[in-house]
């Protein structure tokens, strides 16, 4: 590894030393106080680990509580409908983690007696398990020396060695975990990898770092330039494509609402949702109804993958048949909070709700 080549075998060894008592003596000091750290359990681990994917420690940290709650164990998420999972979930967005969150309880369950396994090579077997989460079950919950790489342990090693290659690529990313392995000690491994993540998360931050009470500040090639923000290099960013779409609040004569359930397919599949469609156009040719001169009920954003989305909501009566089926229900107000809805649209149900109430 060419960012390596300047060191000799003692001086890496001396490095890697440097990093890591320093840094799991902070950790024991400096730890946030998060449930998930309470626990070896593997499973309760891994919950915690899917769920923080691409979300905020804040976030996830109520969601968690109410899952552990009502899927104490494996068995338990493996038996619950999909329905009620997905009601755990919803709110927490990239729903197709919780999908196969538990299609693989189901696959532990069935062919595994529901004991989850404690090898790499068993682990990767599993459907939605990678080599990040692999890493993190196996340190954490049975203190297996097993490396992890995510954006917070890439900025770290980036700066700490002044790696100046492009994280985004393959060839970089394959170093960065062989980098991470050489890190990770034969004792306490989950201690150290959880601190990595604690440091990234805390001190070394992507902007604004706290260099100066970052336990590794001595021996942080990035620091000693003076460029921490520098580091990783990385393309620039897409800038995300602006689009528009359009929700309904449609009420039948008795005042109820009208919800619909996302095929499993779709992006939100298995959730509850508002009418929506790209224009009113499209809404007023599905519901034979008219929406011109109206203005919108509510507006606000929201993104996902590499859009922008600017999202309208209507108000509107339906005068035709009865619309009824397995994915279409007429609801009273009052029920909405039985439904589990994405983000957005949980947005357009609390203000139903506020409203009614």
């Amino acid at each position: 590894m060419e960012f390596l080549n300047r060191y000799d075998t003692c001086m890496l060894r001396e490095k890697i030393s440097s990093i890591q008592k320093p840094l799991l003596n902070w950790y024991k000091k400096n730890a946030r106080d998060l449930p998930w750290r309470h626990t070896r359990d593997p499973y309760k681990i891994w919950v915690s680990e899917i769920m923080l994917q691409q979300t905020q420690v804040a976030t996830v940290i109520p969601y968690y509580e109410r899952w552990v709650k009502r899927f104490p164990t494996l068995n338990a998420l493996a038996k619950a409908p999909l329905d009620e999972v997905m009601k755990y979930w919803a709110g927490l967005g990239y729903y197709r983690r919780v999908k196969m969150l538990h299609q693989a309880a189901q696959q532990i369950f069935k062919g595994l007696n529901g004991i989850i396994p404690n090898t790499p090579e068993e682990l990767l077997k599993i459907k939605g398990i990678g080599r990040y989460t692999a890493g993190a079950i196996l340190s954490i919950a049975f203190q297996k020396k097993a490396p992890l790489v995510d954006g917070n342990v890439i900025r770290i090693l980036t700066r700490i060695f002044a790696i100046k290659s492009n994280v985004a690529s393959l060839q970089t990313l394959k170093k960065l975990w062989v980098l991470a392995d050489m890190l990770v000690p034969e004792n306490n491994p989950g201690d150290f990898n959880q601190a990595m993540m604690e440091l990234g998360a805390t001190i070394c931050l992507p902007q604004n770092p706290s260099c100066l009470i970052c336990p590794v500040l001595k021996i942080c090639s990035a620091a000693k330039l003076g460029t921490p923000e520098k580091f990783p290099a990385k393309k620039k960013a897409t800038p995300l494509e602006k689009i528009e779409s359009t929700a309904l609040i449609l009420r039948d004569a008795k005042g109820q609402v009208l919800i619909q359930k996302q095929p499993l397919a779709e992006r939100w599949g298995g959730l509850w949702m508002f009418p929506f469609a790209k224009t009113t156009t499209d809404l007023e040719k599905q519901f034979c109804i008219s929406l011109k001169g109206q203005k919108p009920r509510l507006s606000f954003k929201h993104g996902f993958t590499k859009y922008s989305v600017t999202l309208k909501v209507y108000d509107a009566s339906f005068q035709g048949p009865g619309l009824r089926s397995a994915r279409a229900h007429w609801i009273r107000p009052a029920s909405l909070s039985q439904y589990a809805f994405p983000s957005p649209h949980q947005k357009i149900a609390k203000s139903l709700l506020k409203h009614e109430i």
